[in-house]
């Protein structure tokens, strides 16, 4: 489910719901809730299984905010 997290950014985007500068203003929150998923979902205690989930959310939600930052600036 995770590797939708790039459509449901955008969709949410374009709907107007949020604003594309909503995405890099709550960067923070959204790196950490990644990190604590990660450390939740995974069973090992030692901390490097937890980055195997985190990391590659992070590069979806950086991938996301920068579509949809590009689709704002071709829209203006």
């Amino acid at each position: 489910v995770s590797f939708q997290l790039p459509m449901i950014m955008y969709t949410i985007s374009m709907s107007g719901i949020v604003d594309s500068k909503f995405w890099r203003k709550n960067i923070r929150y959204a790196i950490l809730g990644m990190v604590v998923f990660g450390a939740i979902v995974t069973p090992d205690g030692s901390g490097i299984t937890m980055w195997f989930v985190a990391i590659p959310m992070m590069v979806l939600y950086l991938g996301g905010m920068l579509v949809i930052e590009h689709k704002k600036r071709k829209k203006i």
